[in-house]
């Protein structure tokens, strides 16, 4: 599984198609939750894709 804690992220990856597999409450403070999706090279690729996008 790769674990996503940005709801910002999140809606980014779903808007290139990848389909969330679970949500689960944040064992760190429950008020929040993370996102599971399943740990493939391109989801990774897409991840490193956005962060780049964001530091510009």
């Amino acid at each position: 599984m790769y674990i996503i804690r940005s709801l910002e992220l999140t809606n980014w990856l779903c808007g290139q198609g990848y389909k969330i597999l679970k949500v689960e409450d944040s064992e760190k403070n429950p008020k929040y939750k993370i996102f599971l999706f399943e740990d493939t090279k391109q989801i990774r690729n897409s991840v490193a894709k956005f962060l780049l996008q964001k530091e510009v």
